[in-house]
Protein backbone atom coordinates (compact mmCIF):
# COMPACT_ATOMS: atom_id res chain seq x y z
CA UNK A 1 0.00 0.00 0.00
CA UNK A 2 1.28 3.50 -0.97
CA UNK A 3 2.20 5.81 2.44
CA UNK A 4 3.52 8.72 1.38
CA UNK A 5 4.67 9.45 5.38
CA UNK A 6 6.55 6.92 5.48
CA UNK A 7 8.94 4.08 3.40
CA UNK A 8 10.14 4.76 0.04
CA UNK A 9 7.90 7.57 -0.92
CA UNK A 10 8.29 9.81 2.40
CA UNK A 11 11.68 8.92 2.15
CA UNK A 12 11.63 10.09 -1.42
CA UNK A 13 9.55 13.26 -0.82
CA UNK A 14 12.17 14.34 1.81
CA UNK A 15 14.99 14.34 -0.19
CA UNK A 16 13.29 15.94 -3.30
CA UNK A 17 12.52 18.84 -0.58
CA UNK A 18 15.88 18.93 0.75
CA UNK A 19 17.99 18.61 -2.92
CA UNK A 20 15.17 21.64 -4.22
CA UNK A 21 15.76 24.23 -1.15
CA UNK A 22 19.67 23.33 -0.98
CA UNK A 23 20.05 24.04 -4.62
CA UNK A 24 17.81 27.28 -4.73
CA UNK A 25 19.38 28.38 -1.98
CA UNK A 26 22.82 27.69 -3.42
CA UNK A 27 21.89 29.43 -6.53
CA UNK A 28 20.44 32.71 -5.03
CA UNK A 29 22.59 32.94 -2.37
CA UNK A 30 25.36 33.45 -5.40
CA UNK A 31 23.43 35.15 -7.34
CA UNK A 32 23.16 38.11 -4.92
CA UNK A 33 27.29 38.16 -4.58
CA UNK A 34 27.97 35.66 -1.88
CA UNK A 35 30.53 33.26 -1.57
CA UNK A 36 30.09 29.05 -1.70
CA UNK A 37 31.38 26.43 0.97
CA UNK A 38 33.77 23.94 -0.63
CA UNK A 39 31.28 21.15 -2.07
CA UNK A 40 31.84 18.80 0.82
CA UNK A 41 30.61 21.14 3.14
CA UNK A 42 27.99 21.12 0.82
CA UNK A 43 26.81 17.67 0.71
CA UNK A 44 27.48 17.63 4.73
CA UNK A 45 24.70 20.26 4.79
CA UNK A 46 22.44 18.21 2.46
CA UNK A 47 22.46 15.43 4.56
CA UNK A 48 21.57 17.49 7.47
CA UNK A 49 18.64 19.15 5.62
CA UNK A 50 17.44 15.74 4.46
CA UNK A 51 17.53 14.38 8.47
CA UNK A 52 15.56 17.66 9.08
CA UNK A 53 12.54 17.17 6.17
CA UNK A 54 12.27 13.33 7.28
CA UNK A 55 10.89 14.36 10.25
CA UNK A 56 8.61 17.13 8.00
CA UNK A 57 7.30 14.83 5.61
CA UNK A 58 5.20 12.66 7.84
CA UNK A 59 2.53 14.94 7.34
CA UNK A 60 1.64 16.36 4.07
CA UNK A 61 3.26 19.63 3.72
CA UNK A 62 1.44 22.46 2.34
CA UNK A 63 1.65 26.32 1.59
CA UNK A 64 1.85 27.53 5.59
CA UNK A 65 4.35 24.58 6.43
CA UNK A 66 6.39 24.72 3.05
CA UNK A 67 6.70 28.35 3.83
CA UNK A 68 7.98 28.02 7.12
CA UNK A 69 10.05 24.96 6.29
CA UNK A 70 11.91 26.87 3.25
CA UNK A 71 11.96 29.91 4.87
CA UNK A 72 13.46 28.86 7.85
CA UNK A 73 16.02 26.64 5.37
CA UNK A 74 17.03 29.17 3.12
CA UNK A 75 17.78 31.44 6.43
CA UNK A 76 20.16 29.08 7.95
CA UNK A 77 21.50 28.10 4.75
CA UNK A 78 22.99 31.67 4.60
CA UNK A 79 24.37 31.93 7.37
CA UNK A 80 26.49 29.12 6.95
CA UNK A 81 27.34 29.86 3.38
CA UNK A 82 28.73 33.27 4.88
CA UNK A 83 30.44 31.90 7.48
CA UNK A 84 31.85 29.32 5.78
CA UNK A 85 32.34 30.44 1.98
CA UNK A 86 34.36 33.57 3.68
CA UNK A 87 35.79 36.48 1.07
CA UNK A 88 39.40 34.99 0.57
CA UNK A 89 41.09 34.78 -2.45
CA UNK A 90 40.78 30.84 -3.76
CA UNK A 91 44.01 29.23 -2.83
CA UNK A 92 47.36 30.10 -4.74
CA UNK A 93 47.82 27.80 -8.15
CA UNK A 94 51.08 26.14 -8.49
CA UNK A 95 52.55 28.54 -11.39
CA UNK A 96 51.63 31.47 -9.10
CA UNK A 97 53.67 33.99 -11.57
CA UNK A 98 51.37 32.79 -14.86
CA UNK A 99 48.48 32.77 -13.29
CA UNK A 100 48.56 35.63 -11.30
CA UNK A 101 46.05 37.27 -12.94
CA UNK A 102 43.44 34.87 -13.33
CA UNK A 103 43.68 34.35 -9.78
CA UNK A 104 43.00 37.88 -9.15
CA UNK A 105 39.74 37.18 -11.57
CA UNK A 106 38.36 34.54 -9.61
CA UNK A 107 38.31 36.36 -6.52
CA UNK A 108 34.87 37.29 -6.69
CA UNK A 109 33.71 34.07 -7.90
CA UNK A 110 33.53 30.55 -5.90
CA UNK A 111 36.23 30.49 -3.29
CA UNK A 112 37.36 27.17 -2.30
CA UNK A 113 40.44 28.69 0.13
CA UNK A 114 40.80 27.44 3.38
CA UNK A 115 39.64 31.10 5.44
CA UNK A 116 36.37 30.98 7.20
CA UNK A 117 34.38 33.12 8.80
CA UNK A 118 35.37 36.53 6.96
CA UNK A 119 32.25 36.94 5.10
CA UNK A 120 29.48 39.00 6.52
CA UNK A 121 26.22 37.17 7.43
CA UNK A 122 24.20 40.15 7.56
CA UNK A 123 21.52 40.08 4.65
CA UNK A 124 21.16 42.40 2.39
CA UNK A 125 18.28 44.20 0.27
CA UNK A 126 19.37 41.87 -3.05
CA UNK A 127 20.40 38.40 -0.66
CA UNK A 128 17.46 39.38 0.93
CA UNK A 129 15.15 39.29 -2.79
CA UNK A 130 16.84 36.20 -3.32
CA UNK A 131 16.29 33.98 -0.53
CA UNK A 132 12.73 34.85 -0.59
CA UNK A 133 13.09 34.38 -4.55
CA UNK A 134 13.98 31.05 -3.63
CA UNK A 135 11.70 30.03 -0.83
CA UNK A 136 8.87 31.14 -2.97
CA UNK A 137 9.62 28.74 -6.24
CA UNK A 138 10.79 25.75 -3.91
CA UNK A 139 7.53 25.85 -2.10
CA UNK A 140 5.16 26.25 -5.31
CA UNK A 141 7.27 23.36 -7.45
CA UNK A 142 6.95 21.40 -3.97
CA UNK A 143 3.57 21.67 -2.83
CA UNK A 144 2.42 20.77 -6.26
CA UNK A 145 4.30 17.98 -6.05
CA UNK A 146 2.64 17.15 -2.88
CA UNK A 147 -0.46 17.51 -3.57
CA UNK A 148 -0.11 15.19 -6.68
CA UNK A 149 1.47 12.31 -4.49
CA UNK A 150 -1.04 12.73 -1.34
CA UNK A 151 -4.33 12.67 -4.28
CA UNK A 152 -2.55 9.34 -5.91
CA UNK A 153 -1.78 7.63 -2.77
CA UNK A 154 -5.91 8.43 -2.08
CA UNK A 155 -7.00 6.98 -5.13
CA UNK A 156 -4.70 4.13 -4.76
CA UNK A 157 -6.34 3.15 -1.12
CA UNK A 158 -9.70 3.80 -1.97
CA UNK A 159 -12.11 0.76 -1.77
CA UNK A 160 -12.57 -0.85 -5.13
CA UNK A 161 -16.33 -0.58 -5.90
CA UNK A 162 -17.51 -1.96 -9.59
CA UNK A 163 -20.52 -1.00 -10.57
CA UNK A 164 -22.44 -3.84 -12.79
CA UNK A 165 -22.48 -2.99 -16.71
CA UNK A 166 -26.47 -4.52 -17.18
CA UNK A 167 -29.12 -5.09 -14.57
CA UNK A 168 -30.69 -7.97 -14.70
CA UNK A 169 -34.75 -7.57 -16.35
CA UNK A 170 -37.31 -7.97 -13.72
CA UNK A 171 -40.76 -9.69 -15.22
CA UNK A 172 -43.82 -8.84 -13.71
CA UNK A 173 -45.75 -12.28 -13.94
CA UNK A 174 -49.62 -11.61 -13.13
CA UNK A 175 -50.69 -14.24 -10.43
CA UNK A 176 -54.40 -15.25 -10.39
CA UNK A 177 -55.98 -15.06 -6.76
CA UNK A 178 -59.31 -16.59 -6.39
CA UNK A 179 -61.87 -13.87 -5.31
CA UNK A 180 -64.64 -14.93 -2.72
CA UNK A 181 -67.79 -14.16 -4.09
CA UNK A 182 -69.86 -11.92 -1.73
CA UNK A 183 -72.21 -14.03 0.26
CA UNK A 184 -76.23 -13.70 -0.22
CA UNK A 185 -77.49 -11.15 2.67
CA UNK A 186 -80.40 -12.66 4.21
CA UNK A 187 -82.94 -11.15 5.70
CA UNK A 188 -84.12 -12.04 8.62
CA UNK A 189 -87.27 -9.84 9.25
CA UNK A 190 -88.56 -11.06 5.90
CA UNK A 191 -90.62 -14.12 5.54
CA UNK A 192 -89.07 -16.60 2.75
CA UNK A 193 -91.47 -17.37 0.07
CA UNK A 194 -90.98 -21.34 -0.09
CA UNK A 195 -89.82 -23.80 3.32
CA UNK A 196 -90.41 -23.40 6.67
CA UNK A 197 -89.30 -20.33 8.85
CA UNK A 198 -86.49 -19.37 9.43
CA UNK A 199 -87.00 -18.09 13.13
CA UNK A 200 -89.53 -17.53 15.53
CA UNK A 201 -89.38 -13.78 14.85
CA UNK A 202 -90.83 -14.57 11.31
CA UNK A 203 -93.18 -16.90 12.43
CA UNK A 204 -94.52 -14.18 14.58
CA UNK A 205 -94.57 -11.96 12.03
CA UNK A 206 -96.40 -14.18 9.31
CA UNK A 207 -99.25 -14.84 12.27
Amino acid sequence: MLNPSSGAVGFGRALLWAVVVLALALTGHFEAGGHLPPLEVVALLGALLLVVTMVAVRRRIRWPGGLALAGLGQYALHHVFSFLGGACAPSALPDAGAHAHLAGSLGGTFVHGTCVGTGSAVMGPGMLAWHALATVVSVGLLVGVERGVWLLASWLVRPLVVAPLWLPVVRRVPVLVALDAPRAAVDVHVAPERGPPSSALVMRLAA
